[in-house]
């Protein structure tokens, strides 16, 4: 299992093939002691979440004060990942639930994973503020077809940077990238400053700088999905619920924004 001296100790390739095995399945014996200790009352439940950079701003937060007043003594640790990193952390067992968000052109076939739909809501458009965008109630993502893009990091093969490549094409063109980046804040931010236009979510159209404005794309949706391990612990249905009512305050505060037209539908 293991390469030894002279060569500096490893796992053989059959070694890590036993680790990638194992590693799920005690991490379902912590998490069964856990919870036998907490329904004992020996110590607190546990819960560790990813989710996206786009989620941290406003959604985390609001889901984390709703699952607080819900079960005041579950333990939350919080990971910031990116869709590839929150795949492979699910499927090692390092974390329990994951927060993703998927649309027609970026679909989650993943047989070993369960997917929970929390919400759904229209994709939005940000451009900045004066562009001719703007003043649209909703747009025709083929509008955008001569403007610049801020995309997320990536190949383009996979992950968000391919889905908004795949939905560009479905309107017949490419999108032209300015700049990319692996932060939703900064992806908004190169937006005010004039860089291009952007492809978010809707639940990240709130608390924009005055310089953006969001409009949401003409038939184009995307929602908002928990992803989940087989057998993750009881708490974990406790944030998904946690995850809709943040989802449908966020979405009245979105929808009450003059930067934005989101109707987001639960």
């Amino acid at each position: 299992m293991f390469d030894r001296p002279p060569r500096p100790i490893a796992l053989t390739a059959a070694g890590q093939a036993l680790l990638d095995r194992v590693t799920p399945a005690l991490a379902m014996v912590e998490q069964g002691v856990a919870e036998s200790r907490a329904t004992a009352g020996e110590q607190s439940e546990t819960l560790t979440v990813s989710h996206l950079s786009s989620f941290a701003v406003r959604l985390v937060p609001l889901i984390v004060g709703t699952l607080r007043a819900t079960h005041p003594r579950l333990l939350l640790t919080l990971h910031e990942a990116s869709l590839p990193e929150q795949l492979a952390a699910l499927r090692a067992g390092r974390v329990q639930i994951g927060l993703v968000h998927t649309n027609t052109d970026l679909p989650l076939l993943i047989p070993d994973l369960r997917a929970v739909t929390i919400a759904t809501g229209p994709r939005m458009i940000m451009v900045p503020a004066g562009h001719p965008l703007a003043v649209k109630d909703a747009v025709v993502l083929s509008d955008a077809a001569t403007q610049p893009f801020v995309l997320p990091s990536g190949d383009g093969q996979t992950g968000y940077r391919a889905g908004i490549e795949r939905t560009c094409r479905r309107y017949g063109f490419t999108p032209l990238p300015a700049a990319q980046a692996n932060d939703t804040g900064v992806i908004v931010e190169l937006v005010a400053a004039g860089m291009g236009v952007a492809l978010l979510p809707w639940f990240a159209a709130t608390d924009l700088p005055r310089d953006v404005v969001a409009r949401p794309l003409a038939d184009e949706r995307c929602e908002l999905v928990a992803l989940t391990t087989p057998h993750a612990p009881r708490t974990a249905s406790a944030l998904i619920a946690a995850a809709r009512e943040a989802v449908e305050k966020l979405t009245t505060a979105v929808s009450r924004s003059p930067a934005t037209g989101a109707d987001a539908r639960m």
